[in-house]
């Protein structure tokens, strides 16, 4: 009798873009690890493109709660993969240097010297030469020492100042990722200098318009507060720089590496920022690496052996510490994940390749049963692995592959991917007896209900627009109103409305840029999960505003780049436009961009808010529990106010 995986409990580390799937296999990036080490060989790293893009979107748009000017720079020194620092520069991400080669590289992938800011230690004489050859970039001093061969070669150069305020956070709490602290570091300006130093910056003619401070690195939500007191520390640093117009807060943000780890709460962080320095008239700048790219990178190994060595079980890979030095240097974990889910056989020790003590993965680590050539997936490898690598005990080879959406050769037209979309929907209601959505409404609809009852005028009417399955009509029916419509384009969809809801709302079968209702005859319409599968989502929302009472509510979501599933397992068709499975359409915008929209179609846009929420499996659809993120907007048809 066959067992069926998809039953299995999800693991700590499974979303949308790593997880098992239904039937046992594990994938990332939307492809098959095991078909990736057959196509690639091992070892290599492979690095999701989707992710960067959803860990840049959702760093940018917290910290717009910080009310402040924020500059993002990409910490190369995580990661100097062409492939992907061109993506950086793609989404608007500078770089973070820290030597003149990292310099000529960023330059050679596309970057301009003014979004290159440079942080370096132990500057030589020749690195000041370089250094003078780069005017625009910006230029941050980590030593008193730095300054005069600073200014004899750049003469009025506008510079900042490292400083050190002798407070450090990492990972775990962990030593070895703290950049500053009790014990005295190599790293920036200590406080009982830093007045020594501006004096001596004045009188070379250097303009310090910026502090830099980088304290640590892999901070969580755990090492949170320790952030109050550094950021108080620095405060210190600000009151005797009165001129300082920028304050840059390097990297360090760090993503959950175990079971148990707590993401750090970005709303939570973001609020400490404003507290602090948000009364100063500064432009904050932020230079991650980790963040942005240790979650989106996987190192796939093949398995030698498997047997046990004085009563300890040993697993062997073809790959070394040489090639991730994190786990043994820093004790900085890589997940170890088989490429096919199987029982568990016990804790292992994972060794690699190379003639070191030194070199255990992991230890005291549970794994299944594991043959030679099976292959071993190791997450969070996207930093300070490939970038660190050495060819010790001349093991150093490797391959490095970039997993970016597969764009679509021919382009396809409106019509086509409209067709094309909607026979996918409703072949896949179709499919199955059960709900795809379940039967729970959308976690936030429920904060509206007051809102939309409000505007209630008899004879009142509310609209489902995408109404699917049904599973937000309990929430309209609870309003009260006269009488509550539902429009899908699927009729498989508008079957699977259970009965007793059924008998108690008009369902009809439309196209949504067609609906074929009355104008001006509708109180409020839901167009929820479903903006984003719109190719002519700009006529639906004129078509909306058309069957609107003037003062009537339209509540909308519309997920952007930073959604969980943005960009998973999808096809591009440009920039923000995908077909996911390479049939059901998808398209993610800023809020900007929806708010301009809705704008052009005679709304005006009451409030918006950024709502995320987790989704069960999706049968059929979606194998695995994932997130979602939306901006929620509620607009109102210009007229008459309700």
């Amino acid at each position: 009798m066959s067992t069926q995986p998809q039953a299995a409990q999800s693991e700590w580390w499974e979303r949308p873009d790593r997880h098992y799937d239904a039937g046992g296999d594990l994938r990332f990036a939307g492809r098959s690890v095991g078909a990736l080490a057959a196509e690639l060989g091992t070892p290599t790293f492979v690095y999701c493109a989707a992710r960067i893009s959803q860990n840049v979107t959702r760093l940018r748009r917290a910290l717009d709660g910080a009310g402040m000017l924020v500059r993002l720079f990409y910490a190369m020194k995580a990661n100097r993969y062409a492939p992907l620092l061109r993506h950086m520069r793609g989404l608007g991400v500078g770089i973070d240097a820290c030597s003149p080669n990292e310099v000529r590289h960023a330059l050679d992938c596309g970057f301009r010297e003014a979004e290159i800011s440079f942080t370096a230690t132990s500057l030589s004489r020749a690195d000041h030469e370089a250094i003078a050859g780069w005017p625009d970039m910006l230029l941050n001093l980590d030593a008193i020492a730095a300054l005069p061969p600073t200014a004899e070669r750049s003469p009025g150069r506008a510079v900042g100042l490292r400083i050190n305020p002798a407070i450090g956070i990492g990972y775990a709490d962990n030593e070895k990722l703290r950049y500053a602290g009790a014990r005295p570091s190599k790293f920036g300006i200590y406080l009982d200098r830093f007045s020594e130093a501006l004096e001596k910056a004045s009188h070379l003619g250097l303009d310090v318009v910026r502090l830099h401070c980088h304290a640590g690195c892999g901070f969580l939500d755990p090492q949170r507060m320790q952030l109050d007191a550094l950021y108080a520390a620095i405060g210190r640093f600000l009151d005797l720089a009165p001129g300082v117009r920028e304050l840059n807060l390097g990297g360090g943000l760090g993503v959950p590496q175990r079971a148990g780890d707590t993401e750090l709460d970005l709303a939570a962080w973001v609020a400490l920022l404003k507290r602090h320095f948000g009364g100063r008239g500064l432009q904050l700048a932020f230079e991650p690496g980790d963040y942005f790219v240790k979650d989106a990178g996987a190192l796939l190994t093949e398995v030698t052996h498997d047997e046990t060595k004085g009563g300890v079980r040993f697993v062997g890979v073809n790959a070394g510490f040489n090639l991730h030095p994190e786990p043994a240097y820093y004790q900085r974990p890589l997940q170890p994940v088989p490429a096919r889910r199987a029982p568990l056989a016990g804790p292992a020790t994972v060794a690699g390749n190379i003639n070191e003590a030194l070199d255990l993965w992991i230890e005291d680590e549970p794994l299944p049963p594991l043959e030679p050539g099976d292959v071993l997936c190791w997450l969070n490898a996207g930093g300070y692995g490939a970038a660190m690598a050495s060819s010790h005990c001349l093991r150093g080879d490797f391959r490095e592959h970039w997993l970016a959406p597969v764009r679509e050769k021919a382009r396809l037209t409106e019509q086509a991917i409209s067709e094309l979309s909607q026979g996918a929907w409703d072949t896949l209601y179709g499919s199955t007896g059960e709900p795809i959505w379940g039967n729970e409404p959308l976690p936030f609809l429920a904060r509206f209900g007051e809102t939309l009852r409000s505007g209630l005028r008899a004879p009142s009417r509310l609209l489902d627009a995408g109404v699917g399955e049904g599973r937000n009509l309990p929430f309209l029916l609870s309003l009260g109103a006269d009488r509550v419509d539902g429009i899908d384009a699927s009729a498989r969809a508008l079957a699977k409305v259970p009965e007793a809801i059924r008998a108690r709302v008009h369902l009809q079968r439309a196209q949504l840029a067609d609906t074929g209702l009355p104008g001006a005859s509708i109180d409020a319409a839901l167009l929820l999960d479903t903006f984003e599968t719109l190719p002519d989502a700009d006529r639906v929302l004129n078509e909306l505003h058309r069957v609107l009472k003037p003062g009537g509510l339209l509540l909308c979501n519309t997920p952007g780049l930073d959604d969980g599933v943005a960009g998973v397992d999808m096809r591009a068709l440009s920039d923000n436009a995908f077909l996911y499975r390479s049939r059901y359409y998808f398209h993610f915008v800023s809020p900007d961009e929806a708010i301009a929209m809705f704008e052009a179609a005679g709304f005006e846009v009451v409030s918006a808010e950024h709502c995320a929420w987790v989704e069960a499996p999706h049968p059929g659809f979606r194998d695995e529990t994932h997130g979602h993120a939306s901006h929620v907007l509620l607009a109102r048809r210009r007229g008459d106010a309700a």
